[in-house]
C-alpha cells in the first residue's frame, strides 16, 4: 500500500502556477525524499498534505482515502521554521501539543519524556526552548511532530542553517525514527548529499512538477559513472559546446555553477582533446578534475538547473 499517492495535482496563485501535473507514490516505512531547489514546489505540495492548503485540482489520497480530518491525524509534521513556544520548556511543549492531539495526560508524560531521550534532550527537558543551540532545537521541533505517534512524518528542510556536524546529527535522529517508529517519512531537502544518505527512492522536483524517480544509485547512472568538471576563464563555453561534443566518447556537455560539466566514455581519456580545444578558443584553464556522478550533476542533466538557491547561515 502507498502511504501517500498523488495524482496530477495542480495549485496556482495570482501569476504563478506552483503545482502542475504532481504525481507521486510514495510506499509505506520508505524515507521517501523531495529534492529540488527553492521555490520548486516542495513547500507546497506539503502544506497540501497537511491539510494547510486544498490543491486546485488533482486527487491526492493519505493511507488510502481521501483526506479529511480523521486521516490528517496520522500526520506528523516538522516545518522548515520553527513551531514551538520559545518560553516553554521542552517537556511544556511536547505536553501542549500532546493536549492539541486529545492526548491522556500520564500517557503525553511518558511520551514526552521517551521523545526527549530518543533525540537527546533528556538533560534539556526542563530547560526553556529559546536557551537550546540551534541544532537542539531542530530536534524540539521533530519531538513536536511524533508527539501522537504519528503513521507518516514529513520533514520540511530539516537541516537548513545547521552546521555540518549538527546536520549528521540529525540524520542519525532521522534514521533512529525510521527504526523505532515503524513510519513512512517525507523528507524535502536541497541538499544532494542529506538525501542521498538518507532516503530509499528519491523524486526530483523542479517548477511544480516530479522530473523524475529512483534510488540515489539508479538517479545517478543517468549521467554515468564518471565527467569531466572543467573550470576557465573567461569562462565563453556556450560557443564551444557543440565542438566538445564532437569529440569521440563524448555524451553529453552541461554548464553548471560556471562549470562545464562533460559526461565521456572513458573521462580521462579525452582530457588531452578537450584541453586543445579550450586552449584554441582562449580558455585558461582552472581546474580539470575527472569526478564521480553526484545526485545533483544528474539533476542539472534532467533539467538545466542546479540545487543551489538555500542561505548559508548556520547554527550549532
Amino acid at each position: 500500500m502507498y502511504a501517500i499517492e498523488a495524482n496530477d495535482l495542480e495549485k496556482t496563485y495570482p501569476k504563478k502556477i506552483t503545482l502542475y501535473n504532481f504525481s507521486i507514490r510514495i510506499p509505506a516505512g520508505e524515507i521517501y525524499g523531495l529534492l529540488g531547489p527553492n521555490g520548486a514546489g516542495k513547500s507546497t505540495f506539503i502544506r497540501i498534505l497537511a491539510g494547510l492548503e486544498r490543491q486546485d485540482s488533482g486527487e491526492l489520497k493519505i493511507l488510502g482515502e481521501v483526506p479529511g480530518k480523521k486521516i490528517r491525524k496520522t500526520i506528523g509534521v516538522a516545518p522548515q521554521e520553527n513551531s514551538f513556544h520559545n518560553l516553554l520548556t521542552c517537556f511544556e511543549n511536547l505536553i501542549y501539543y500532546a493536549e492539541l492531539y486529545g492526548m491522556k495526560r500520564n500517557e503525553s508524560e511518558k511520551r514526552a519524556d521517551e521523545l526527549l531521550d530518543m533525540l537527546g534532550l533528556g538533560e534539556k527537558k526542563n530547560v526553556q526552548a529559546a536557551w537550546l543551540s540551534g541544532g537542539m532545537k531542530r530536534r524540539l521541533n521533530l519531538a513536536c511532530a511524533l508527539m501522537h505517534k504519528p503513521k507518516i512524518i514529513i520533514l520540511d528542510e530539516p537541516t537548513t542553517g545547521l552546521d555540518p556536524i549538527s546536520r549528521i546529527r540529525m540524520w542519525n535522529v532521522v534514521r533512529s525514527i525510521k527504526e523505532k517508529e515503524k513510519a513512512t517519512i517525507l523528507l524535502t531537502t536541497h541538499y544532494m548529499e542529506e538525501a542521498e544518505t538518507l532516503c530509499d527512492q528519491i523524486s526530483f522536483v523542479n517548477r511544480g512538477h516530479i522530473v523524475r524517480t529512483g534510488t540515489p544509485e539508479k538517479l545517478k547512472s543517468i549521467i554515468g559513472k564518471e565527467f569531466l568538471r572543467v573550470k576557465s576563464t573567461p569562462g565563453n563555453y556556450q560557443k564551444i559546446i557543440q565542438n566538445i561534443e564532437k569529440i569521440e566518447g563524448v555524451k553529453h556537455v552541461t554548464v553548471a555553477n560556471e562549470e562545464l560539466l562533460i559526461e565521456a566514455k572513458n573521462a580521462a581519456s579525452k582530457i588531452g582533446a578537450i584541453t586543445r580545444m579550450l586552449n584554441e578558443n582562449n580558455e585558461n584553464i582552472i581546474d580539470l578534475r575527472v569526478s564521480q556522478a553526484t545526485l545533483e550533476d544528474a539533476f542539472i542533466k534532467l533539467t538545466g538547473a542546479g540545487l543551489k538557491g538555500a542561505k548559508n547561515e548556520t547554527t550549532k
